[in-house]
């Protein structure tokens, strides 16, 4: 009989083992390294999606200051409301014409990233709501209704009405009737009141900006961008950021907050002085131009972000030379920050997050 000498012996199986045991431990490890890996990269591109869309919402009001908003009232409304605490409060306009953009180089307000601007934008786009940016034109005692949903306000907005300027140099004028400076916006048949209605004898057309589906406290729609602690802390973000929030004021749901893990925001103004056409000055602070000079003289808005992308990083080490970082076309017209303030779990902290200063260039059109 012959024996059968095929298979394994013990020390075989052992060894075949205890390779497979070593294969799948570094298996176990490659494999927990790319998960970690994709972790920290979807936070990062987490981060990048909702700072672009941050940004482009901040571009469109900067580019939209202005727009509808009256030069000089007809006659002078009922004192209208604003904000009603600090530190906006201190930005409040009433009963004056008011600024299409406002600006502070610090807010002391406890809650506020210190050293961080604060910018106010006033104008009936920069709502919320699906009537904020829309506009129509009016004749004799109808509004010019476009016929398309997109474009259109509705029976239940609220609109306030501006007669344009006339000439070169002249105001654009608040319509108001009886104290009262919005109207709803009136169904296809409809007649406007009669002191919202053009003198069409002298060939006059009104214009009417969409508001929203509330009454307005004042003739514009205000929203003002700055950098606080977050109301929901983010656990990705570094110790000592804040959040940057658009605060629409009188909108119950406010403030939206746009972008987390923001250190720092700074905002300087382009300036045509001698109106030549050419921007020739550059400054970090219009809060001594009143409101008409606001609309003649910036010709471009500048807003640094001091962020950080993904969450903190022990395996990355920050390329900067230093901790000290401008924000700003300069340290005077800025400010420099010291990422290793922030996090100070070590020295060298800082280093291991994604710092990044991200420029937003506007021009606002609506300015003359």
């Amino acid at each position: 009989m012959t024996r059968d000498t095929r298979g394994f012996s013990l020390l075989e199986l052992l060894i075949a083992v205890a390779i497979m045991g070593i294969v799948m431990a570094m298996s176990s490890q490659l494999l927990q390294h790319m998960v970690t890996s994709q972790k920290k990269q979807a936070v990062v591109v987490t981060n990048q999606f909702e700072a672009a869309l941050g940004l482009e919402m901040l571009r469109n009001d900067v580019s939209n200051a202005g727009f509808g908003l009256a030069d000089e009232f007809k006659s002078t409304p009922s004192p209208y409301s604003e904000a009603s605490s600090d530190p906006a409060l201190q930005f409040n306009n009433t009963p004056n014409v008011p600024k299409a953009l406002q600006h502070a180089n610090t807010v002391s307000t406890a809650g506020y990233i210190q050293n961080s601007d604060y910018l106010v934008i006033r104008s009936p786009a920069v709502g919320m709501e699906s009537a904020a940016g829309k506009w129509t034109n009016i004749t004799s005692a109808r509004v010019h209704f476009w016929n398309d949903v997109n474009l259109d306000m509705t029976t239940n907005d609220y609109m306030i009405v501006i007669k344009p300027r006339s000439v070169s140099g002249g105001n654009a004028v608040l319509i108001v009737a009886g104290g009262v400076y919005a109207i709803k916006y009136p169904g296809q048949t409809a007649d406007l009141p009669t002191d919202y209605q053009p003198n069409t004898g002298e060939g006059e057309r009104f214009l009417a900006f969409g508001m929203g589906t509330k009454a307005p406290t004042m003739p514009f729609t205000r929203a003002d961008y700055y950098v606080a602690a977050p109301v929901t802390v983010n656990p990705s973000c570094a110790p000592g950021t804040g959040t940057l929030y658009k605060n629409v004021i009188g909108d119950t749901s406010s403030p939206y907050p746009l972008i987390d893990c923001v250190a720092n925001m700074q905002v300087v103004f382009r300036l045509d002085t001698n109106q030549d056409g050419i921007p020739d000055q550059t400054v970090n602070d219009i809060s001594g131009l009143d409101a008409y000079t606001v609309k003649t003289q910036v010709k471009q808005v500048d807003i640094y972000i001091l962020a950080h992308e993904g969450t903190k990083d022990t395996s990355y080490t920050s390329e900067l030379a230093s901790s000290s970082l401008t924000v700003g076309p300069s340290a005077s017209l800025g400010t420099t920050v010291d990422l290793s303030t922030l996090d100070t779990t070590s020295a060298t902290a800082w280093k291991n997050y994604r710092w990044k200063v991200t420029k937003l260039t506007v021009k606002p059109r609506s300015f003359y």
